[in-house]
């Protein structure tokens, strides 16, 4: 059985992308509830000098007793390969939730993959080493856009990380990420990405009806053509007073 956790454990770290650690921890987690439901009892099962081990405890006329679990004689390993896959996927599946979870809220470039019934799905590239797919409902795009050829498969249009969270599917772990074109966050975004280069820019929405106009305050001038090219993206009237107060 070692031989075989063993073995086990170096195919999910290349598998998963997982440290060893990670690997072994959630193998314990597994078998200790596993164990648990077996055997009836509160069960944990520990690596100890490289073996894995699992004592039982149960409470007898008022006193807990430990039990040594033998290891050796779990059968059914094809279906302890199958829980633990499922578990190492939900795991990885939060972890990438947690590393996106930080971006929520930031404006991202996506490209339009398709178009369905109830929105678009869109390739965002949160960076320039992770790209996850994205949904946009229709009811999140302004209706003066919504069926323009601006989405379009194969189009590139700005959008905001509306929300990134974990989900299971058919009991599969999944990311689901909801992006929107109609946040105030978006026009902001849009203008701090061409002035990124201007240390102490500020620049906030203060109104912003979608399709019609935009009305922001900006600590310092912004040139016309990128509040012309803000406007073209989001096909809307852009409005920018400076205050320097």
């Amino acid at each position: 059985m070692d031989a075989q956790i063993d073995k086990l454990i170096t195919a999910f770290v290349d598998q998963y992308g997982l440290s060893r650690g990670q690997i072994i921890s959630e193998i314990e987690k597994t078998f200790s509830s596993m164990l648990s439901r077996w055997h009836k009892m509160h069960v944990i099962a520990l690596f100890c000098e490289d073996e894995l081990q699992a004592v039982g405890y149960s409470k007898i006329n008022g006193v807990i007793q430990q039990h040594e679990i033998e290891i050796t004689a779990v059968r059914g390993w094809n279906t302890i390969k199958k829980i633990l896959a499922g578990n190492l996927n939900k795991s990885v599946c939060i972890q990438e939730s947690i590393s996106c979870k930080s971006h929520e809220h930031e404006m991202r470039w996506g490209e339009i993959l398709k178009k369905r019934e109830n929105g678009l799905l869109v390739e965002i590239e949160i960076d320039s080493e992770n790209t996850i797919l994205a949904e946009c409902p229709f009811k999140r795009i302004g209706v003066h856009e919504r069926l323009t050829d601006a989405f379009n498969p194969g189009e590139k249009r700005a959008f905001h990380l509306r929300r990134i969270e974990p989900v299971w599917l058919n009991g599969t772990p999944r990311l689901r990420v909801v992006v929107d074109r109609e946040s105030k966050r978006l026009v902001e975004a849009l203008f701090r990405e061409q002035m990124k280069k201007q240390s102490g820019f500020e620049i906030r929405c203060t109104r912003r009806f979608v399709g019609k106009k935009s009305f922001l305050v900006a600590n310092r001038f912004v040139p016309k053509k990128m509040i012309m090219a803000v406007s073209h993206e989001l096909r809307e009237h852009i409005q920018v007073q400076v205050d320097k107060g």
